[in-house]
């Protein structure tokens, strides 16, 4: 055990998460080496459609495996499709003890408790909310959840703390070749600003839309084709009606 900086007895080593960087204060440690990157996702006349029919065939085609880590962004909160269509596929193919790696999870997310009992998710690392907040807290999970402000969080992946496999980015609006937007189509949602650092630092990005439009994707671009690997066309992404709920919420006062 050892104190740090705010005078709190904590562990040296956690089971299940690891040796522990004790704080030292808010200065007391700086960046040292190379931030954290993925490889150039370039395209030839040969490779320039990058559509699949399914998120199977964009799982497969990733190379996931049992035992790696895959994120997601939340910038649909509770009306978010896209974690339990994945989670599902990965069930059906056999690939387990993921380390599921959201900038947050709410109630739609209920389903991932099947998974977690089912062990096909074995480590949480991001917010968790309403169900699945319950389970954490009752201790549901076999190993800490690891609990990231949206600052922390892709702080962690641009040091090289976590290590994304896979990144499955729901994009309201696309276009084969990748280029992802988050302001038009059916299921818009706004600024995609959480899933860059998730497209830039990712070993392998999917682009899951519901709104394919026509190469070039215009007027506006979020995040650029030479960062994602595959997109994958699905009914719908999610609800953007059930985006303002919880702290989102329309104040009333």
């Amino acid at each position: 055990m050892t104190i740090n900086a705010v005078k709190r007895e904590i562990p040296d080593y956690i089971e299940g998460y690891g040796k522990v960087k004790h704080y030292q204060g808010a200065f007391a440690k700086k960046p040292e080496g190379n931030i954290a990157g993925a490889k150039l996702r370039c395209f030839n006349s040969d490779n320039t459609d990058k559509t699949v029919s399914s998120i199977k065939e964009a799982i497969k085609a990733s190379g996931l495996k049992s035992g790696m880590t895959i994120s997601f962004h939340h910038h649909l909160r509770n009306g978010d499709y896209v974690v339990n269509m994945v989670l599902d596929a990965c069930a059906e193919m056999g690939i387990k003890e993921l380390t599921l790696f959201p900038t947050a999870l709410f109630g739609v997310h209920k389903k991932v408790i099947d998974h977690i009992k089912s062990g096909v998710v074995t480590k949480i690392m991001g917010s968790v909310n309403g169900p699945i907040g319950q389970l954490v807290s009752e201790g549901g999970m076999q190993v800490p959840v690891v609990l990231r402000s949206h600052g922390g969080r892709p702080r962690a992946v641009m040091a090289g703390d976590v290590h994304i496999d896979v990144a499955f980015i729901g994009a309201p609006t696309a276009d084969k070749y990748g280029n992802i937007c988050g302001t038009l189509g059916k299921s818009a949602c706004g600024s995609l600003g959480y899933a860059i650092t998730d497209a830039k630092n990712a070993a392998h990005v999917i682009a899951v839309t519901d709104n394919l439009v026509q190469y070039p994707l215009s007027p506006r671009i979020s995040i650029p084709q030479y960062l994602v690997d595959q997109v994958v066309v699905v009914g719908s992404i999610g609800d953007p009606a059930k985006i303002a709920t919880g702290a989102a919420r329309i104040t009333r006062s």
